[in-house]
């Protein structure tokens, strides 16, 4: 794969280098076979792989002490922990930006590729162009969900978004978009794909999405932006092709080592988070801890505490890979989402039975074989509050939080969250401008595009 990625990049510098009158190498491989495509689209390391900037930020973790936190190698983890203002420092190249544009290049360089080529109705061919439209979707709805605010119908037409960059030319510079244009283009994108993926999950190559992804992430999507009839609308389609739920009584919980396998019945789309904060995000290290107000939403038949999570040597709990074997946290599509999404779009239309029946289905396989009790509700609002605490318990460490944060409190929900360090105390209100991370300095410099107001 890597000749393909490296032979890329130099076609591309090559032609943005006729000033200096270089010729390409006659011996250059250029990628243009299916297999070729497909290796530039399995580089898993960029295209699997999602920021950690909204795990840093939410309220999942803590850092014990402020010898902890000044024990950190890494500036943007402490700042991100604070909501500092500015998170960075003076460190650049920052990874959480540039390795999503990277992708997005990727994905343009095989959808420039594609345009020249006649796909026709060659189901291969087909199925490459709805991969990388989708793939470039997933890493534009990554940036968004950190880089610019929440969706807001009121705001969204004048609300900056991210620069969309829908062309391999490296030469073009592209200025922000605005937040409705942003989403526009994620959701045409995996419109568009879902129409050329394979439909079945291929169980193998869980990396590589299908047209289940593109429902499942369009039901995603359109949940962040509160607009819970499409929501549901893709929801129940992704849940026609894959409803199979993982009964977790059947999973062997070992010291040590995860209860999964990368082959994990329940993932549709597989990505992990990267190696990037990995002393407060997902190591064994006595640098953090899981928030204790989340663990005590666990009860004690509950399956998912001891799967989840693991003490450290100072009595704090830390994190067991979920849904992956690597110790990165799964970032990925999976159905126990599509349950819950479900479930939440259900409450909110005020069918409170059904939405019970859907949550129930998902705690039936995490609770302790004997010891399940159905859950009830007095009315949709009762049945809704418990399906966010559900939906908290079973997507923990996915950076789904963060996202859940923001349009939460754009209903007025006032969430506000607390950090106290160093006898300090730390709070993010609710809307707070510090929920848009700013966009690193060096890519500002660069480009000229307009930083965000924190």
């Amino acid at each position: 794969m890597k000749k393909y990625i490296f032979s890329l990049f130099v076609c591309c510098l090559l032609a943005c280098s006729k000033e200096l009158e270089l010729k390409p190498d006659s011996t250059l491989i250029v990628p243009e076979t299916i297999q070729d495509l497909e290796q530039l689209l399995d580089n898993t390391a960029v295209l699997n792989t999602t920021p950690g900037l909204a795990q840093l930020s939410a309220d999942e973790y803590f850092i014990p002490s402020l010898l902890a936190w000044n024990s950190l190698s890494n500036l943007t983890q402490r700042n991100a922990y604070i909501w500092n203002k500015e998170i960075y420092q003076g460190e650049t190249e920052i990874w959480d930006w540039a390795a999503p544009y990277t992708g997005i290049f990727y994905c343009n360089s095989v959808l420039d590729i594609l345009e020249k080529q006649d796909i026709g109705d060659d189901p291969e061919k087909k199925n490459i162009r709805g991969w990388a439209l989708f793939a470039r979707a997933y890493s534009y709805y990554s940036l968004v969900s950190i880089f610019c605010k929440a969706y807001d119908p009121a705001t969204a037409k004048i609300d900056l978004g991210l620069p969309l960059k829908l062309s391999s030319d490296i030469k073009k510079i592209v200025q922000r978009n605005t937040v409705q244009e942003t989403y526009h283009s994620i959701i045409s994108d995996i419109l568009t794909a879902a129409d050329l993926l394979k439909a079945e999950v291929t169980t193998d190559k869980r990396n590589r999405p299908s047209r289940v992804a593109a429902y499942a992430l369009l039901a995603r999507v359109y949940l962040s932006m509160r607009i819970y009839d499409q929501a549901e609308l893709y929801v129940d389609k992704a849940l026609l092709l894959c409803p199979k739920l993982l009964d977790y009584n059947t999973l062997t919980i070992l010291p040590g080592r995860s209860s999964f396998t990368y082959n994990s019945p329940e993932t549709i789309y597989f990505t992990q988070q990267a190696a990037r904060y990995t002393e407060t995000t997902f190591s064994s290290s006595v640098l953090y801890g899981v928030d204790s107000t989340l663990i005590a939403l666990y009860g004690p038949d509950d399956l998912r505490m001891a799967i989840y999570f693991r003490k450290n040597s100072i009595g704090n709990y830390g994190l067991r890979p979920i849904n992956n074997v690597a110790p990165n946290p799964f970032t990925g599509l999976a159905t126990d989402e599509l349950y819950l999404i479900k479930a939440e779009c259900l409450a909110r239309r005020n069918n409170k039975d059904e939405a019970l029946l859907y949550l129930n289905r998902l705690l039936e396989k995490r609770i302790k074989t004997g010891s399940e009790v159905l859950v009830t509700a007095l009315d949709a609002e009762d049945a809704l509050r418990i399906v966010l605490t559900e939906r908290r318990k079973s997507l923990v460490w996915r950076s789904i939080r963060w996202t859940d944060l923001k349009r939460l409190n754009l209903e007025g929900r006032d969430i506000t969250l607390t950090r106290n360090m160093g006898g300090h105390t730390y709070e993010l209100p609710p809307n707070s401008p510090l929920y848009v991370l700013p966009i690193p300095n060096d890519e500002v410099i660069l480009s000229g595009i307009i930083q965000n107001e924190r």
